[in-house]
């Protein structure tokens, strides 16, 4: 590509006639990355119809956006979606482009990176802007280096120094949406697209009910680990037991705050497979690195140590309550409210005391 890239883009993904949150977490990531290089927020929309979201992404931080707006693309088509993004990276020449790691996401922005072609670096839970210095490479200024969980308890920082535009997808819950700003004014351009005859089409569109449980769209997350094994003084204890209070204490939120709550697990106490969680912990409750992001109001992580790989799925947790019997656990870094203790004793306190008032 000739000429000077400029501009930190973001594609804005649709869902039932709106921006999905994912889409306005990565207008925030974007808009404090465009800050640093003195750069315009671009969002990229396509689809049918799709003007009134194109203001709405302006409201939430965007400057401009470029809208590929045709009603053969109103249903998401990968190969179209890849194609539409791939003529406007290459005839306007974008700094930075940035996915949702999420199912579309990871889809279309791996296949528009294979063809320009660029670096893609995946799951980033934080993005920065820094000078960048290879003793073969030379020198770069203003790179936008890309963090992600490694193996065990390391972030990863990746450099893609020489290829443009610098793509990442962006973990959902990494960041929080600014608040909108309906005063905001930016510029919408429509552009064209032209269909070509692909070698697939869309049939059918089916809409999947939510997960279950449906741990990113809760208010409350109750988490068990490793610590349900056994109590303070060592004595191994029923899993299932730690399975009853955290229900328990679901209840007593639900029936009080009128909120959601659901109940998660580490990944160690997924893939542990306990015959007596059987049935009750599985894959769908696994919050992490490998498993969901979540952003609840409250998390409360029982018998959690807290390794890096289950942090990046809750550290962004409006507050964070951590039970754990070794003061020096990882987890009480990032707690708001820490209780060194027996989750076996503690729980129960705190359904006694959030019960009182509850109604029955």
């Amino acid at each position: 590509m000739s000429g000077e890239p400029k501009g930190v883009w973001v594609y804005l993904q649709r869902s039932r006639g709106d921006l999905t949150k994912d889409s306005l977490e990565l207008l925030a990531a974007a808009r404090g990355v465009a800050s640093k290089l003195d750069q315009q927020v671009v969002g990229v929309i396509v689809g049918s119809g799709v003007e009134a979201l194109a203001q709405k992404a302006i409201a939430y931080g965007a400057d401009s956006v470029l809208a590929v707006d045709d009603p053969a693309l109103e249903d998401y088509f990968n190969l179209a979606y890849a194609d539409a993004i791939y003529s406007l990276v290459l005839e306007r020449k974008p700094y930075i482009l940035l996915f949702a790691a999420n199912e579309i996401g990871k889809d279309i922005a791996a296949r528009v990176a294979f063809r320009i072609p660029t670096g893609l670096a995946t799951d980033n839970v934080q993005l920065a802007v820094e000078d960048y210095s290879n003793p073969v490479l030379g020198q770069f200024k203003d790179l936008l280096i890309q963090i992600r969980p490694d193996f065990g308890t390391r972030l990863a920082r990746i450099y893609t120094p020489r290829h443009r535009p610098q793509m990442a997808t962006v973990r959902p819950g990494s960041f929080s949406p600014l608040e909108p700003d309906p005063k905001r004014r930016g510029k919408v351009e429509t552009v064209g697209f032209t269909w070509k005859e692909y070698p697939a089409r869309v049939a059918e569109v089916t809409e999947l009910p939510p997960p279950v449980p449906d741990l990113a769209g809760a208010d409350v997350v109750i988490s068990l680990g490793m610590g349900v094994l056994k109590d303070a003084s060592g004595k191994a204890r029923d899993p299932a037991e730690a399975y009853r209070y955290a229900e328990e204490l679901k209840g007593v939120i639900e029936r009080k705050y009128r909120l959601k709550v659901e109940i998660g697990a580490t990944r160690s106490l997924v893939y542990a497979e306990l015959k007596a969680l059987e049935g009750l912990i599985g894959k769908a409750n696994q919050v992490g690195q490998t498993g969901a992001t979540v952003k609840p109001r409250v998390y409360v992580a029982a018998g959690i140590s807290g390794a890096l790989q289950h942090r990046v799925g809750m550290q962004n947790s409006a507050k964070i309550v951590a039970i754990n019997t070794d003061p020096e656990a990882p987890i009480f870094k990032i707690a708001h409210y820490p209780i060194v203790g027996d989750l076996y004793e503690e729980l129960p306190k705190l359904i006694s005391a959030i019960g009182v008032g509850a109604p029955a």
